[in-house]
C-alpha cells in the first residue's frame, strides 16, 4: 500500500508531491498515480489499453525519474494517461523496472484535464528509506 499527499503550499507554478509505501514498487506506482493527478482526476480514467514499460539504471532515484519521465514521453507522443501500474523492481548488479501501466488515450472533447506536465524535475528530488517506509518527493513542471 502506498499514499500520497499532494503539496501545494510548496510552489506556485509547478507541482510537488510526497509518496510514502511499505515497499520500493508501490512507492514507484504511487509517485506515477500521484504524477497523473496532476493532469486529470484519476480515478475518471477508464484502462483501455496496457504498455509495457522497461529501464535499467544504477540507481533507484534515477530509476524513479526515469520511470516517471517516460510516463510523460508517453502522455505525449501516444496521448495517453495511465490509472494505474504493476511494477516489479529487481536490484542485481544494477536497478531494473518493469511495469505493465494501464491507461486510455485522452479524449480531449470529453476528459477534464487539470493542466499538463512537460516534465519531472530534479529540484528536491529524493528518494529513500524511512524506517519501515519508503518515500520520495517530486515537483513536475507544468
Amino acid at each position: 500500500m502506498f499514499r500520497y499527499n499532494i503539496l501545494t503550499e510548496e510552489v506556485k507554478s509547478d507541482f510537488a508531491f510526497e509518496v510514502y509505501s511499505d515497499t520500493i514498487s508501490e512507492l514507484f506506482r504511487g509517485a506515477g498515480i500521484a504524477m497523473m493527478e496532476a493532469m486529470i482526476e484519476v480515478n475518471k480514467i477508464v484502462a483501455k489499453r496496457t504498455w509495457d514499460i522497461e529501464l535499467e539504471s544504477d540507481s533507484l532515484e534515477l530509476l524513479l525519474y526515469d520511470f516517471l519521465s517516460e510516463l510523460v514521453y508517453l502522455k505525449d507522443v501516444d496521448v495517453s494517461l495511465f490509472k494505474d501500474y504493476e511494477i516489479e523492481i529487481k536490484e542485481n548488479e544494477i536497478y531494473s523496472l518493469s511495469c505493465k501501466a494501464h491507461g486510455t488515450e485522452i479524449d480531449y472533447e470529453n476528459d477534464e484535464l487539470l493542466t499538463d506536465v512537460k516534465a519531472v524535475t530534479m529540484y528536491k528530488f529524493l528518494i529513500e528509506k524511512r524506517k519501515e517506509d519508503w518515500y520520495c518527493h517530486v515537483i513536475l513542471d507544468l
